[in-house]
């Protein structure tokens, strides 16, 4: 089958319909006090997903507002419990910010879920099959506990090898590094920069599991989605990221060391040299504020075309349906510098037509080949999930890692 039997998505929304949609929903939730936020959301959700369209066949939306607006009760009341007893007593916030971590896997696996389940086309729902437990392994144990736990042995080993640290004390060891500090500097520093760096190092191999388990979990009907991707693309892709942005962040660096670099080559003098300084500073802060801004654009462009269209070109439904993504880095760049600009210009009354810009754009860049397969699925019964999990993510600004 060629590449001309692929089938692009189609998005039909308009800005000025999504205007109103928006300016009501903000309105209402204002008025209601939040209370009606569930049912933007429901709204917002459903007109994005019902102008997303595959040969004729748009997405659906399908949950409840008052399924949401439990969730997001139970979310809020948990958020002020927390902000509360952080203000009063800040130990107690402290540590239940710790068992809110540790809730994190739960928090995603359960918003995968529901996500996934509420979303369908042709009447047929897309699900998400992932273990719960994978999602403590990728989202807790592999970036935080692994580097946190090998670096700990390096510290103790340390203490162990130079000064004779008793091993059989081994668990005594972390309340000896926070009860006395100051006897153990070179522990404490060893334990800090070696989980950070790990964690680093890390960082692309664990968007590779995420985004694994994320991809081979997700069915559409019985059919289940499938993706071969690789840790040594996503190493690849964030070093030309970082290598992309340090190039545009050293470029209005450079404009200003040849700056003196001319003067001082051709002698201009001093009268040359007082005009510059003069000029310089402000012009200087002017282009750096321009390409820093340039710079996260660009690299989040940069990232987000390459990883994607990597991930879905080597993503299968069934072994028979494929799935392509042809982002553009430079327009994505466009679209989102325009967006930024048109936000600031218009004070934020354009977020509306910001919305629909980059949902066209990253609709229409996704194709599918071999659309006819579809008619094969069947939707699978489940359970009604909870949004219990998502609104608690929302909440506290938790979020899968994979949302692209």
């Amino acid at each position: 089958m060629s590449d001309q039997d692929r089938v692009s998505l189609e998005f039909k929304g308009s800005g000025s319909e999504y205007f109103k949609i928006w300016i009501v929903n903000l309105f209402l939730s204002i008025l209601t006090l939040g209370i009606y936020s569930a049912w933007a959301k429901v709204r917002r959700k459903r007109y994005l997903y019902g102008n997303t369209s595959i040969k004729g066949a748009s997405f659906e939306y399908h949950a409840s507002p008052i399924t949401i607006l439990k969730g997001r009760l139970i979310a809020v009341a948990l958020l002020i419990v927390y902000s509360v007893l952080s203000e009063l007593f800040p130990l107690v916030g402290f540590f239940l910010l710790i068992l809110l971590f540790a809730f994190i896997p739960w928090i995603v696996w359960r918003s995968l879920r529901f996500n996934a389940r509420m979303t369908s086309l042709r009447n047929v729902h897309f699900s998400f099959k992932g273990r719960l437990g994978k999602s403590y392994l990728f989202y807790l144990v592999i970036p935080f506990i692994f580097p946190l736990l090998i670096s700990s042995l390096f510290s103790f080993g340390y203490s162990v090898l130079v000064y004779e640290y008793p091993i059989e004390n081994f668990y005594n060891y972390f309340s000896d590094l926070i009860n006395f500090p100051d006897y153990y500097p070179t522990e404490i520093l060893i334990l800090t920069v070696g989980s950070v760096s790990m964690y680093l190092l890390m960082i692309p191999y664990v968007q590779k599991i995420k985004m694994s388990y994320y991809m081979n979990n997700s069915c559409f009907g019985q059919g289940k989605f499938s993706s071969n991707i690789s840790a040594s693309k996503f190493y690849l892709i964030d070093i030309l990221t970082f290598l992309v942005t340090a190039a545009v962040f050293l470029f209005p660096i450079m404009i200003f060391l040849l700056i003196y670099g001319f003067n001082a080559f051709f002698d201009y003098g001093s009268e040359f040299l007082d005009n510059v300084n003069s000029i310089v500073p402000v012009f200087f802060i002017f282009v750096a504020y321009v390409f820093m801004l340039s710079s996260v654009f660009l690299s989040t462009a940069f990232f987000t075309a390459k990883l994607r269209n990597y991930v879905y070109s080597n993503t299968q439904l069934n072994d028979n349906i494929s799935v392509n993504s042809n982002l553009n880095t430079w327009n994505l760049f466009w679209l989102y510098l325009s967006n930024f600009f048109l936000m600031i210009f218009t004070v934020g009354l354009a977020y509306p037509l910001t919305i629909i810009r980059k949902t066209k754009y990253m609709a229409e860049t996704v194709s599918v080949k071999n659309v006819e397969a579809f008619s094969q699925f069947v939707s699978q019964q489940e359970q009604q999930q909870s949004a219990l999990g998502e609104e608690i993510g929302e909440a506290f600004d938790v979020g899968s890692g994979i949302e692209f």
